[in-house]
C-alpha cells in the first residue's frame, strides 16, 4: 500500500479509494467499475470521470491506463520495513 492510501486510511471519512494522488487506487476504481451490474455506457463514463479527475490531481494517464490493464487489485511494490 503507498502512503497516500495509508494517510487517507487515518483520516476519519476514508474509504477504499479515497486518494486520487496514487495511481494504484485510480486503477482500482477504474477496475472495479468495470465489474458494475450496469450499463456499458455508464461504465465509460463513469470510468471517464475517474480518470479525469485522477490526471487533474497530477498523476500520469499513461501510468493509469497501464495499470488498469494489470490484475484487478494492483498494488504498489512491497517496501521493507525501515
Amino acid at each position: 500500500m503507498c502512503t497516500s492510501c495509508r494517510a487517507a486510511r487515518e483520516a476519519s471519512t476514508w474509504n477504499q479509494f479515497d486518494s486520487l494522488k496514487c495511481p494504484w487506487c485510480a486503477a482500482r476504481l477504474i477496475q472495479r467499475i468495470g465489474k458494475l451490474r450496469i450499463t456499458a455506457a455508464k461504465v465509460t463514463k463513469r470510468r471517464a470521470v475517474v480518470l479525469a479527475d485522477s490526471v487533474a490531481a497530477g498523476l500520469d494517464e499513461a501510468q493509469i491506463r497501464a495499470l488498469v490493464k494489470g490484475p484487478l487489485a494492483l498494488a504498489p511494490e512491497k517496501r521493507g520495513r525501515s
